[in-house]
């Protein structure tokens, strides 16, 4: 994701080759040595997941979107918040396209199908909620099919290893 070939030369200290540290509270996390994980049941759709704070109801990750893949429509029951990397996407619901370096802001009730160009896509995305639950699936008439929960985004993390404080 990132080139530290241009670092090379300089000593990275642990997060050089450890891919998560933490001390205390604080994670950090080296995303180059995070393997993006498929996303079930939504092809061309990968996830990295950088932190999860089920206590304060948050999740930090990148995702990534193959060219021309879709994620299912959906309800936020968080407020969301994401950053462009990589690449250019929408919402079938819109006409305006993300490009590296646009920051978009959805708060608790937006509801879209975020799909991506022909060149594919990677964001940062950060959800914090106030439960669980962050986004409802929903079926063409609106209707709740599912529910991405804490619980899911926990599948694809790694928890770091505790530094003693």
């Amino acid at each position: 994701m990132f080139d530290l070939k241009p670092l090379s030369h300089l000593d990275l200290g642990i997060l050089g080759g450890t891919a998560r540290t933490a001390y205390g509270e604080i994670q950090n996390v080296n995303s180059n040595l995070i393997d993006w994980k498929a996303v079930d049941g939504q092809p061309g759709n990968y996830i990295k997941v950088l932190a999860l704070d089920p206590a304060r109801h948050r999740v930090d990750f990148l995702f990534k979107q193959d060219p021309h893949a879709e994620f299912a429509r959906h309800n936020h029951v968080c407020t969301a918040v994401a950053l462009t990397l990589e690449g250019i996407w929408g919402y079938r619901e819109g006409e305006e396209l993300m490009f590296p370096g646009t920051f978009s802001y959805e708060p608790s009730g937006s509801v879209h199908t975020p799909y991506a160009s022909g060149t594919g896509m990677v964001v940062y995305a950060s959800f914090q909620g106030t439960g669980p639950v962050m986004l409802e699936t929903l079926d063409d008439d609106g209707n709740i099919t599912g529910e991405l929960t804490l619980d899911f985004f926990a599948q694809y993390y790694d928890a770091p290893a505790l530094q003693p404080a």
